[in-house]
């Protein structure tokens, strides 16, 4: 039997979203490049997103003839949230970097496991077109409900919120308080010892 899904926010009747949505009043132009395989994965936050951002684009792939889009950005205005060694660290606050958010007028994220986005890196060359930029200190992990291989692992919510902190100082409170929702609707129904398991660090 198949379950029934929220029209709005694609979660279940019993883990809807809907009315902890927010609406976030971006200028920031954020388009994320989600690969396939998050489309099954219920606790993935990149549709939240897509939903909550006045100013958002959800396109799935992984390659160039997917990503057409990317030929309609502007690249001397446009970055990559990426960790790279020559990325641009957003937290590391000095006159280039200031400058540099000023300007920016789209943010493009990658939404996957570290293994899909890293293949779409390799399947997509027009992202070399777009400066690189990540964080130096990288903030705790509040999304409990999915085991990350590597410390340094931010949903693409999280990710996003932090991002818009720093280059337009946009308050992540209201984006991290539906992901505290989602945490809370997709524990709701698992046992206390479970629940512990998944919620505590």
């Amino acid at each position: 039997m198949s379950r029934t899904v929220c029209d709005k926010c694609q979660y279940s009747a019993v883990t809807c979203l809907c009315d902890d949505l927010v609406t976030v009043q971006n200028q920031l132009n954020i388009i994320i490049l989600q690969h396939p395989s998050e489309l099954k994965i219920t606790k993935n936050t990149a549709k939240l997103l897509n939903l909550c951002l006045k100013c958002c684009t959800l396109v799935q792939g992984e390659s160039d003839k997917d990503f057409k889009i990317l030929d309609t950005l502007p690249a001397a205005t446009t970055a990559l949230l990426y960790p790279d060694h020559d990325a641009i660290l957003l937290d590391k606050i000095n006159s280039h970097t200031k400058l540099f958010c000023e300007q920016l007028t789209h943010l493009v994220v990658l939404d996957g496991t570290w293994k899909k986005a890293f293949k779409i890196m390799q399947l997509t060359p027009k992202l070399k077109m777009f400066k690189k930029v990540s964080f130096a200190t990288v903030p705790t992990n509040r999304y409990r409900i999915r085991k990350a291989p590597r410390a340094d692992s931010l949903s693409s919510l999280e990710a996003v919120a932090h991002s818009l902190m720093l280059i337009e100082q946009c308050d992540p409170a209201p984006l991290y308080q539906v992901l505290d929702a989602l945490n809370d609707k997709q524990t709701q129904f698992m046992p206390e010892h479970v629940k512990t398991r998944y919620l505590n660090p």
